[in-house]
Formats: C-alpha cells, sequence, structure tokens
C-alpha cells in the first residue's frame, strides 16, 4: 500500500484534466485509478467514512493471517503436544500461546500499515505494542471464554470453537483498536 499526500493526488488529478473534488477524500488513496474509484464511492455512500472500512478490509486481511497464525499454534499444541494435564489445563495453554503468538503476528503489520496515519502513532512503539496487547488481551479472553463455552459446553470441535471465536471477536478488537490504541494523543497540560 503507496502512501500518497491528498494534495498530489488533487494537483495531479487537475494537471491530467480530471475534475478535483470538492473535498478531500477521508481515505488515503492508491496508485491504483480503479480502487480510487471504489473509495470515493465508499465515501460517497457512507458520508466520508470510507478511509475506515479501508482500514477495517486491511485489518481483516491482515487478521485473516494472525487468525491462521492463531489457529496453528492452537492445533499444534492442543492436538500434537502431549502434557501430562487435564483437556482444561491443556486448552488453557494452547489458547494462551496461540493468542500471544497471534498479537503479534497481528500487532507488526497493523501498526505499519493499517493504522500508521492515526493520531495514535505518535506513541512510542513500546506504547504502541502495550496498548495494543491490552485491547488483544480482552478480545483474547472473549475469545476463549466463547471457544471454551463452545467446546466444553456445546460439545464443538475445540479448533471448530476456536475459529468461530475468532469471527465473533473480530469487530471488538477493531473497534478498541481506534477507540484505545491508536487514538489522538492528548496534549500535556501547560503548568500554571
Amino acid at each position: 500500500m503507496s502512501e500518497c499526500n491528498l494534495e498530489e493526488v488533487s494537483v495531479a488529478s487537475a494537471m491530467q484534466g480530471e475534475q478535483v473534488p470538492s473535498r478531500l477524500p477521508s481515505y488515503r488513496p492508491y496508485r491504483w485509478a480503479f480502487a480510487n474509484q471504489v473509495l470515493d464511492v465508499v465515501d460517497t455512500i457512507t458520508g466520508g467514512r470510507a478511509g475506515v472500512c479501508q482500514r477495517f478490509v486491511t485489518y481483516v486481511i491482515i487478521g485473516g493471517f494472525a487468525a491462521l497464525v492463531n489457529l496453528a499454534v492452537f492445533y499444534l499444541v492442543f492436538y500434537y503436544i502431549k502434557l501430562p494435564i487435564s483437556d482444561v489445563v491443556h486448552n488453557v495453554i494452547a489458547s494462551v500461546l496461540a493468542a500471544e503468538i497471534s498479537i503479534m503476528a497481528n500487532f507488526i503489520p497493523n501498526d505499519f500499515v493499517t493504522f500508521r496515519h492515526l493520531p495514535g502513532r505518535a506513541r512510542s512503539w513500546k506504547a504502541r505494542c502495550l496498548r495494543f496487547h491490552i485491547t488483544s488481551i480482552g478480545g483474547s479472553v472473549l475469545t476463549f471464554l466463547i471457544q471454551f463455552g463452545l467446546t466444553h459446553l456445546g460439545h464443538v470441535p475445540a479448533i471448530v470453537a476456536e475459529a468461530a471465536a475468532l469471527i465473533l471477536v473480530l469487530l471488538y478488537n477493531f473497534s478498541f483498536h481506534h477507540i484505545f490504541t491508536y487514538r489522538h494523543v492528548g496534549l500535556k497540560p501547560a503548568n500554571s
């Protein structure tokens, strides 16, 4: 994904004889005219929220990869690593390892691609990583509770329950990363 300056896009469009929009788009333009046309339509339909939609699609793509990482780690630990413990404890260990590894597989590319233009990006890498973890731990707890309930109460295979839980918690995670992880960085009050 290419980072473009919105003013450069407007000037380039004007130089090519294209009509310059009366307002700047809410999204980050791509190099591809077709993608920008689609985002223009989304911007119009959603009342200027194409940027959020653009971030959501990117988040889902990256999150899909992280979900596959989560499922792979969970599967390996739960089904292939034999531990002399109960299935319940084994499930907890598999869930915790899968969650932590997938949180990092989610944070690094989302920090670099999805949320790089948001004001909260001004925080240090460590602060963003910590905030991402706080939000993701909430999502991981929800994922675990849903997965555990489906597995032990609903008798759904653990890997299927894990996949269903990941999908259900997707909107929670995206929303809270917008609200908490990458929200605007407040100014410190001046000393009186």
